[in-house]
């Protein structure tokens, strides 16, 4: 494993997947990289606070100083997800992606969680490409899958958390082409609808100081359910306001950036205004540029609201140690979608004693498509070794 910089793409070839093209991408196996423009690094009551709008998480332990200072971790500490503004929302994540204008969809993540990040900490990560092979697909004939493995660290270099970042690649003549989804039609709702959904978010909240114990969970135990949607786009400015955007940029560092990747943005047929390629998730014109009937989420988005889903059940004394999860499908303007799992396993670490769950979980939107199926390992505190110890490393630990 080596470390390096590496300058921009500057290729003819912009948007093909090109044999040279994917050679060169794949030279950058195993080299790590720092990311050195994050959105988040330090982490303070501001930071969680906006976080924790963008997913709609009002637990205390995240959001009231007071309660958490009362809590088994004595301060504020982050929501799991509050990694993705430290690497997806950074401003350089996707420097060496390689692939010039090939269009990327992010399609899942395996999320390990090692230890609290606590109020003061400061965060840095690197990235590593480990995976790029190529594999048929419905959306396209030519289809990449390249992974990166993000590592984070605290202040004192202690890892903290790893995400596994799969991306599928492929040319955007050849997704568009299929046009799968084209006959979709965008999701209409009553006011009675829209009362019910209503209601199921009321119902939402988290296990809190009500502890819960190893020994008192069941295989076959429900995990409580959360909504998300009707998607809106103001669910969108929520969720960049809380971890920023890799291309959203104002001003001079718009110009900047159109100067040093002047395919990233794509002219506005009726205003003749080059805008960011990231309007795919707001704009109509944009969405139909690339086969799909109507805007729709971002991944991460989809994937901040699975780590707050997670997060509601352990309580202040449990942990969500590992998160993995795939996407499905788009989420279009207008669906919903409710996830949903269920306890499948539980066991005790070979080298710590420490009480695990598993669950797997369902996200069912109105047209009964799960668009993002996962599984998540969860350590508890227990009636007869106590509190749970950091660091937790479910891998590491094994199984007695």
């Amino acid at each position: 494993m080596t470390t390096e910089t590496i300058t921009a793409d500057v290729s003819a070839e912009y948007g093909t997947m090109s044999d040279e093209a994917v050679a060169r991408l794949r030279s950058r196996l195993g080299k790590v990289m720092p990311i050195e423009k994050p959105y988040i690094r330090y982490i303070n009551e501001d930071s969680i606070t906006h976080f924790a709008r963008a997913v709609g998480d009002q637990n205390p332990l995240y959001v009231d100083p007071e309660y958490a200072k009362q809590g088994p971790h004595g301060e504020l500490i982050a929501p799991p997800g509050i990694f993705y503004g430290v690497a997806w929302g950074s401003w350089d994540l996707r420097r060496g992606q390689g692939l010039p204008g090939v269009h990327g969809l992010h399609s899942g993540d395996h999320w390990q969680f090692f230890r609290p990040v606590r109020e003061g900490d400061v965060l840095h990560a690197t990235k590593e490409l480990v995976k790029c092979d190529f594999k048929e697909g419905r959306m396209a004939s030519r289809m990449l899958v390249q992974a990166d493995e993000i590592r984070f660290y605290n202040q004192r270099d202690e890892l903290v958390a790893i995400q596994l970042m799969p991306i599928f690649r492929m040319e955007r003549g050849e997704s568009k082409s299929t046009g799968k989804n084209a006959e979709l039609e965008i999701a209409k709702y009553t006011p009675a609808q829209i009362s019910e959904l209503d209601q199921a978010l009321d119902n939402e909240r988290p296990r809190g100081g009500e502890t819960r114990y190893w020994e008192d969970v069941t295989i076959g135990d429900a995990i409580d359910p959360v909504v998300k949607g009707p998607l809106t786009v103001p669910d969108m400015v929520a969720w960049l306001q809380g971890i920023g955007s890799p291309h959203v940029r104002a001003g001079k560092y718009w110009l900047d950036y159109r100067r040093q990747s002047p395919k990233v943005a794509v002219t506005d047929p009726k205003s003749g205004i080059p805008q960011a390629i990231e309007r795919v998730h707001w704009d109509d014109f944009m969405a139909a540029e690339i086969g799909m009937p109507a805007p729709y989420d971002y991944g991460s988005q989809r994937g901040g609201y699975a780590t707050y889903w997670a997060s509601l059940y352990p309580g202040d004394e449990g942990w969500v140690a590992d998160l993995d999860f795939q996407y499905r499908g788009m989420v279009f303007l207008g669906d919903v979608y409710h996830i949903k799992g269920e306890i499948i396993d539980k066991w005790r670490g070979a080298k710590t004693g420490t009480g695990y769950v598993k669950g797997k979980f369902t996200s069912v939107n109105q047209r009964g498509l799960d668009v993002m199926p996962g599984t998540v390992i969860f350590a508890l505190p227990s009636k007869e070794t106590g509190a749970i110890s950091f660091p937790v490393n479910v891998e590491e630990d094994g199984r007695a």
